[in-house]
């Protein structure tokens, strides 16, 4: 299976629970359940694998509703604006 881009982050920042989320937003009306795999390239030419999971942020009645990508296994300094999250 071939990596897809799923983000390009705007904001890291720490919430409630373990991890980071990121933001933009998105919508996604089948979000995966549990924790999968992710690699991020960040800006400067880096890069690295991380654990991600989606949060559903919150509901819109039929509309899709909205989630957020929670990243476990890092901290908000090691996701700068830019970084591109991808499929693993």
């Amino acid at each position: 299976m071939a990596e897809e881009r799923l983000i390009v982050v705007e904001e890291a920042f720490v919430a409630r629970g373990k991890g980071v989320l990121v933001f933009p937003r998105i919508t996604t009306s089948t979000p995966p359940r549990g924790s999968f795999g992710v690699h991020l390239r960040r800006p400067d030419g880096t890069a690295r694998d991380a654990l991600a999971e989606m949060e559903v942020a919150h509901m819109r009645g039929a509309l899709p509703p909205y989630a957020m990508y929670r990243l476990l296994d890092v901290t908000a300094a090691e996701v700068p604006p830019g970084t591109e999250i991808w499929s693993r």
